[in-house]
C-alpha cells in the first residue's frame, strides 16, 4: 500500500458525542487496518523530520491541517481534566476576550479565553505565564517564538505561529483586514 502524507478525514462537525465517549473497543473497531498501516508507514518515512505524534492524525483538523482542539472537545473525542484530582470541581469556561494593542498597522491581537478555559484551568497561565494586570505583560512575537507567553503552547501543540490571522484579528479603525499568511 502506498502511503501519503494526508491524515484520515476527521469526524464531521455537528455529530453529537456519546455522553460516556467511545469505548476503547469501539475505537479500535472503527479504525481500518489499512489506515493504521498507512500511518505507521508515514511515521517511518518521516523519521528525523518534524511531524505530529500519531494520535494527532485521529483528531479533528482545521483547514490548515492543524489539530482543532476545541472541535475535539466539543465532539467528545477528548475530555481533558482541569486538575489531576478527579474530585476537584471544574470551573465553567470563561467567555471573554482580552485585546492586546499592536503598534503600527497590523491588526490588534484578540486573546479569546473561551477556547483556552474550555480545557485548561486558570492556573495553567496565571500568574506564572501571564500576570493578570493590563499592560504588565510585555508580549512580543520574538518572545513568543522563543517559547514565552503564547509560545508555551502555540508552535508546539496548538496552532502554529505562521497562522497570523488567528490572533491578529481586530483591524485598526479605518484599516483593511489584510495580513498575508506566513509560510508553514
Amino acid at each position: 500500500m502506498e502511503a501519503t502524507r494526508t491524515a484520515p478525514t476527521p469526524a464531521p462537525v455537528g455529530i453529537a458525542p456519546s455522553p460516556q465517549g467511545p469505548s476503547q473497543q469501539s475505537i479500535k473497531e472503527e479504525i481500518p487496518e489499512e489506515v493504521i498501516e498507512a500511518l505507521a508507514e508515514i511515521l517511518l518515512e518521516s523519521e528525523g523530520e518534524e511531524s505530529h505524534p500519531l494520535p494527532f492524525y485521529f483528531l479533528p483538523q482545521n483547514e490548515r491541517g492543524n489539530v482543532d482542539w476545541v472541535a475535539a472537545i466539543e465532539l467528545g473525542v477528548i475530555d481533558p481534566m482541569d486538575d489531576l484530582d478527579p474530585q476537584k470541581q471544574s470551573l465553567p469556561p470563561m467567555d471573554f476576550d482580552v485585546v492586546f494593542k499592536v503598534k503600527g498597522d497590523l491588526p490588534d491581537v484578540v486573546y479569546p479565553h473561551y477556547p483556552h478555559t474550555l480545557w485548561m484551568d486558570c492556573k495553567n497561565c496565571h500568574p506564572s505565564i501571564f500576570v493578570m494586570r493590563a499592560g504588565v505583560n510585555q508580549v512580543t512575537m520574538d518572545a513568543i517564538a522563543k517559547g514565552e507567553f503564547c509560545g508555551r503552547c502555540h508552535g508546539k501543540v496548538a496552532f502554529p505561529l505562521s497562522d497570523c490571522n488567528r490572533c491578529h484579528s481586530k483591524p485598526k479603525p479605518g484599516k483593511p483586514f489584510i495580513i498575508p499568511r506566513a509560510p508553514g
